[in-house]
């Protein structure tokens, strides 16, 4: 994974998952299930981050299968891919994390263990470009996806046609603050 064709070895990157996998892991201690359900992956995707990044940790789970995803993981897996432009295995693995830890009550950032949204930008600027750069307006990026999966044909999930109509617009925008929360 480290090195491979078309991406960059980011030091930022390790971060990133150790962050992600802290948080994980507590979760699954706190009898949230098996490492590779709080991740959203498998256990060969999780088993190339352990030897890419922490080949000493001896993390759990790495023989458990997976079920079918819900269909919201896998839409916003695919939104993160395909409209992302993720290049590259880690940006795959990343696209799945990313997707699968929307589903939780926080900001994301704080679902992904990370300090603040900042390192949540950077995260979607060097693995999905094309999402970085459509949310210009620097809205909530769960309630990005959601909009742009609602721009997608046959999905209606927004009650507004524009983001100036919708009576949630300050939800959307409004600052993200909070504890990290690992």
């Amino acid at each position: 994974m480290a090195g491979a064709p078309g991406q960059v070895d980011h030091a930022d990157d390790r971060h990133v998952f150790a962050c992600v996998l802290a948080l994980a892991l507590a979760e699954r201690a706190a009898g949230g299930g098996p490492l590779t359900e709080r991740l959203g992956i498998g256990g060969r995707a999780l088993a190339a981050i352990a030897e890419a990044y922490f080949p000493e940790a001896g993390l759990p789970d790495l023989d458990v299968t997976t079920g079918p995803l819900p269909a919201d993981q896998s839409a916003l897996a695919t939104l993160l891919v395909w409209r992302g432009q993720a290049v590259g295995a880690k940006s795959q693995i990343l696209a799945a994390i990313v997707a699968r830890r929307s589903l939780e009550a926080h900001h994301l950032w704080q679902d992904l263990g990370l300090r603040n949204r900042a390192e949540l930008s950077a995260l979607m600027g060097r693995h999905f470009p094309r999402m970085k750069q459509l949310n210009d307006t620097n809205m909530r990026w769960k309630k990005f996806f959601y909009r742009q999966i609602c721009r997608d044909p046959g999905m209606q999930l927004c009650l507004a046609p524009t983001c100036e109509e919708c009576e949630e617009k300050d939800l959307c925008f409004a600052p993200e603050e909070g504890e990290a929360l690992v």
